[in-house]
């Protein structure tokens, strides 16, 4: 609701448009009227408003994370937007970098999310940035604000179940003050440093180099493991990273040139100078959003050459007919706009 209404200011500030979606999980009774009452709000600004219900609900947090993001973006696409706002806030990155902590993530990683991202679906969020405004907010401050404007909020009563970790962790910091202004100092710290990170992949990124066939080639871009990562999930046409000690351990084993491994459903050859990266060989090809196996676009004026011309690597999981092009380009230089996106300001208390 904080978010409805700063956007709402902002909206009547720039001109720009606005339309305001709820995700409806189909997980609780009560979500139905909680949408309606944002519905009833949005009619009262004069926005347009649309309620997203999810036609398969399972109480899984991460299961509803992944349908939440494909009806937004699905939505997103229909209206037109390039841009999708939500309102995570500075609280939401000190649980997550408790969470990770707890599970031996000692990388700037720890401080995610970060406020511009690529929707995490793929390929159903080509091309659709998810923004995140509200991350130098504490959520106290936001209901503060609410209260200025006499606005009423609903309460998720899943925010109090300490089935998951998120609430559990979010209970310790409240009983531990004192732990929690370390917490957020610790965060605020690791923000600066990831923010370098991400603006050092991104550039890395820009060096990459694609071939036609859709091979990657690190070319003169320096290897790093969060590197490969990204470029593992683009060369499989998918929306997951492989682990971080997978590519460790891909990274101790692949010395010599010409030696090759199979990760994240990635290909990776090992060059005088760094790696070819191609599509997995045992996994087959599917054609959703458009694409064909989340890496090739139908294009008339292409001229792709056939499987038994193109790279080894690539040459099992490439279209067979010409009039297709590469989309991991693309895909590329969208994450490096990112990932160079400027921090925010500091938080506010």
């Amino acid at each position: 609701m904080a978010l409805l209404a700063l956007a709402h200011q902002w909206h009547q500030l720039s001109g720009r448009s606005l339309q305001v979606f709820t995700v409806d999980h189909a997980l609780r009774p009560e979500a139905a009227d909680e949408a309606d009452s944002v519905a009833d709000r949005c009619r009262d600004l004069g926005l347009t408003h649309a309620v997203l219900k999810w036609d398969a609900p399972r109480p899984s947090q991460n299961a509803a994370r992944s349908a939440r993001y494909t009806l937004l973006s699905d939505a997103a696409r229909a209206a037109g937007a390039d841009c999708i706002l939500t309102g995570h806030t500075f609280d939401d990155i000190v649980e997550t970098a408790m969470i990770r902590r707890r599970r031996g993530v000692r990388s700037s990683a720890i401080a995610a999310p970060h406020m511009a991202a690529p929707m995490p679906v793929w390929p159903i969020g080509r091309g659709l940035t998810l923004l995140r405004p509200l991350l130098s907010a504490r959520r106290h401050s936001l209901r503060a604000h609410l209260q200025r404007l006499n606005w009423q909020w609903k309460e998720d009563p899943s925010n109090s179940q300490r089935v998951f970790e998120r609430v559990r962790v979010r209970n310790f910091l409240a009983r531990h003050p004192h732990l929690s202004g370390v917490a957020d100092g610790f965060v605020r710290t690791m923000q600066g440093q990831a923010q370098i990170d991400q603006f050092n992949l991104g550039a890395e990124l820009l060096k990459v180099d694609i071939r036609a066939d859709g091979l990657i080639d690190t070319a003169t871009a320096r290897i790093s493991p969060t590197l490969l990562r990204v470029l593992a999930r683009c060369a499989s046409g998918g929306d997951s990273d492989p682990r971080a000690d997978a590519i460790d351990r891909l990274l101790a084993t692949l010395r010599d040139k010409g030696q090759r491994e199979t990760l994240g459903g990635a290909w990776f050859q090992r060059t005088h100078s760094g790696f070819l990266i191609g599509r997995a060989p045992d996994t087959p090809a599917v054609t959703t959003g458009g694409l064909f196996d989340g890496r090739y676009e139908h294009s008339q004026d292409a001229k792709m050459d056939g499987p038994s011309d193109v790279a080894f690597l690539v040459r099992h999981a490439v279209p067979s007919e010409a009039n297709w092009k590469e989309v991991i380009s693309e895909r590329l230089k969208h994450l490096a706009l990112c990932y160079q996106t400027p921090r925010l300001n500091p938080v506010q208390r």
